[in-house]
């Protein structure tokens, strides 16, 4: 009789304690709706300020700039934590993918910058330094989008980790 309560307890025990207990494939997969929100939320952001720069609504354009920076910077915070939960479970899958989902936002990040630099050399018709910021905005949008290349190619090699 001792032997079946203690049989019955250790299961309730272990089956409680595997409630309780998230992989770290889990927590990045919690992260990932959040990430995904903010990184598109923030691209529309961004892609506005480019429409209001260029019919030279700057007030708006700084607004969205804003914004897109806001988006991108809560993005990168749960990329952040997600790449140190990748880190902990020894995924080099993981650990790549994510590493370049934060150059993603870093680079997003940094062409929101450079356009917002760009907007007040733009209101005061100083073409040499508001191309050079735009320009410096385009490469980082064009890195952007080469690092999100890399993160699908990484998903479509491994569609077990990538559902």
């Amino acid at each position: 009789m001792k032997n079946k309560i203690l049989i019955i307890a250790l299961l309730v025990l272990v089956v409680g304690l595997s409630g309780c207990v998230n992989s770290d494939a889990s927590k990045i997969n919690g992260l990932a709706p959040s990430i995904n929100s903010h990184l598109k939320t923030g691209d529309t952001a961004y892609n506005q300020a480019v429409y209001h720069a260029n019919r030279f609504q700057f007030d708006e354009a700084l607004e969205d700039c804003s914004n897109a920076t806001n988006e991108f910077n809560a993005a990168k915070s749960s990329a952040d934590q997600a790449l140190t939960y990748a880190k902990d479970s020894n995924d080099n899958v993981f650990v790549t993918y994510i590493g370049y989902l934060v150059s993603e936002i870093d680079a997003k990040l940094n062409a929101t910058s450079e356009l917002q630099l760009a907007i007040p050399y733009m209101q005061q018709n100083d073409t040499t330094n508001a191309n050079l910021h735009r320009d410096l905005a385009n490469s980082y949008m064009d890195q952007a989008v080469d690092y999100k290349a890399k993160k699908d190619a990484i998903a479509s090699q491994n569609p077990s980790k990538f559902k």
